[in-house]
């Protein structure tokens, strides 16, 4: 089994949308798994590195390319800066190495038609595949076609436990996703703590991301007793 399948299996949630469950569709073994899964990566990432040059001049490391898709700024260095000089790097690396951040950079390419004729379908494939690699970009980018039901069937529940599974794996911008999908009616009460916790203890630096962070914490604390909004300022999830 694949380890975002093996992931999204052991956090699904497994009741209607609104629905009120007792306790939350994850525990703690689950959330552990989920970050060796990305630790796991991470040291691939690290073993695979093949330069650690900042500079338009060598290819993209693991590292660098990884920011700038956390920046977004794929396009801008990618294609304005760099004039798409290193696009058979990036493929290379993706359909040869199959380096999960290559994947999702090379989908996204190829779906945007970014220094590349656009193929949606060839680029949703390399998108799962990063997924599949426990990649968060790549599962939150999914979260989002499966709930407009864009290039792929319309899936709420496959959206849900995509994006739960890129905020169990730590990523910020997941996190941001989650609680955003709990105040739209996804998931249960009791996944309220989790997610409250993870945007109260996280810096963001992007103003837009700032104001989103505090506006959603603010929507969860009005859903959570006084007491669990206290416990969770004091304590942070420690996953």
């Amino acid at each position: 089994m694949s380890i975002v399948r093996y992931i999204c299996a052991a956090t699904a949630i497994l009741l209607p949308l609104g629905a009120v469950a007792v306790e939350a569709q994850y525990d703690i073994v689950t959330s552990s798994r989920a970050m060796a899964a990305r630790d796991t990566l991470e040291n691939t990432l690290r073993n695979q590195n093949w330069n650690n040059q900042d500079s338009a001049d060598e290819m993209y490391t693991n590292e660098q390319l990884n920011r700038m898709i956390e920046d977004r700024l794929l396009y801008s260095i990618v294609r304005d800066r760099d004039k798409c000089q290193f696009t058979p790097d990036i493929e290379d690396r993706a359909r040869l190495v199959g380096i999960p951040v290559f994947m999702y950079a090379w989908g996204d390419m190829l779906l945007s038609g970014v220094c590349v004729k656009a193929d949606s379908e060839l680029g949703l494939e390399y998108l799962e595949k990063a997924a599949e690699n426990a990649y968060a970009p790549a599962l939150e980018r999914l979260s989002f076609y499966y709930e407009k039901g864009y290039l792929v069937g319309r899936d709420l529940d496959k959206s849900e436990r995509y994006m739960h599974t890129a905020a169990v794996l730590g990523s910020k911008t997941g996190r941001l996703g989650w609680a955003d999908m709990l105040v739209r009616g996804f998931g249960t009460p009791a996944l309220y703590e989790e997610a409250f916790s993870w945007l109260y203890h996280s810096t963001y630096n992007d103003p837009y991301d700032r104001f989103k962070q505090q506006y959603l914490q603010e929507e969860l604390e009005k859903r959570m007793p006084p007491n669990v909004v206290a416990r969770d300022i004091a304590y942070g999830f420690d996953y």
